[in-house]
């Protein structure tokens, strides 16, 4: 596979929080980078005590470091690859909470958002030369997530061979978490980012870009968060996309890009998954009016801009 992303999400201007607001006057920014379940990663606050700055950065990392034990396909021993080896999992409440949300998105998104497709995606960059229909016949059987029985704190499958892939949306649940964090701690305004954009109680400035590069838009992000999906972001070496349709069809989509405003990054995360592999703007539509997003940007096949 190739994991070269295009940044779709990016920091309009050097510091991304606005210079006025609540902030006290003699705070300083203070910028964290690094990586996070195969993300780039940082974490913007302003504070005037360095020394409170720096254990709430310590205990975000924790918060990171954890949500990759819990979530990561490269960590040897993380939650999900117990899941996914043994078809079953005691739940840790983290894990639980995720879950719960991926329930949710997947009936709010008709089906479309579905982790179970990650048998396909394994098969794909297997084969530079594409399944065949038998294959893909096969590998059908086991996606789907009405095949993931849950009861109570436990987790497990209901077909052998089933697996699971949380990296787009746990890069979002890890920075909501993050984001509590930081606010347990006593900084808001901060602005995290784990692959999408939250920011807190102080507006930042986000550009969202579009598949070759150009600023489709830009956002006042403030209390809610961003994400972008495009299935054609990361490409096996076969060429088709890593978003792929949970019934396994071969429809290419009509969008280029898909960024989601939503309360958290969660949410953005999994709804613009989903849309991206949507052919009208019909189910985007209704994401707005149910209130599961807060606004969406669609870029068509042409670099045009709709906006939902």
């Amino acid at each position: 596979m190739n994991r070269g992303r295009r940044r779709f999400l990016t920091i309009m201007a050097g510091c991304a929080l606005a210079t006025t607001g609540s902030r006290p006057a003699t705070a300083e920014p203070v910028v964290w980078r690094g990586r996070a379940l195969g993300a780039e990663a940082r974490i913007e606050l302003f504070s005037s005590d360095s020394k409170e700055a720096a254990r709430a950065l310590t205990a975000a990392r924790d918060t990171i470091h954890r949500m990759e034990r819990h979530f990561s396909l490269y960590q040897a021993g993380s939650a999900l690859n117990r899941l996914n080896s043994d078809g079953t999992l005691q739940m840790p409440p983290e894990f639980a909470r995720l879950i719960g949300h991926v329930d949710r998105i997947n009936r709010q998104t008709e089906g479309l958002f579905d982790p179970t497709i990650q048998p396909l995606m394994v098969a794909q960059a297997r084969r530079p030369n594409g399944l065949t229909r038998k294959e893909r016949a096969a590998l059908g059987e086991l996606v789907g997530w009405d095949k993931v029985r849950r009861q109570s704190s436990r987790l497990h499958y209901s077909i052998p061979g089933m697996a699971m892939t949380m990296n787009g949306i746990a890069q979002g649940f890890a920075t909501d978490r993050t984001s509590e964090v930081l606010r347990a701690h006593g900084f808001d305004p901060y602005l995290v980012h784990i692959g999408e954009y939250r920011a807190g109680e102080q507006s930042a400035r986000i550009g969202v870009a579009g598949k070759s590069g150009n600023i489709l838009d830009s956002i006042d992000l403030k209390n809610a968060a961003v994400a972008t999906s495009a299935p054609s972001g990361t490409r096996f070496s076969n060429g088709s996309g890593h978003i792929m349709h949970p019934d396994l069809t071969d429809t290419e989509p009509r969008w280029q890009s898909v960024s989601v405003q939503a309360e958290t990054a969660t949410w953005a995360d999994g709804l613009s998954t989903a849309l991206a592999l949507t052919s009208s703007r019909e189910l985007a539509e209704k994401c707005v009016v149910s209130g599961a997003a807060q606004a969406i940007w669609l870029e068509d096949r042409d670099g045009s801009l709709v906006r939902v």
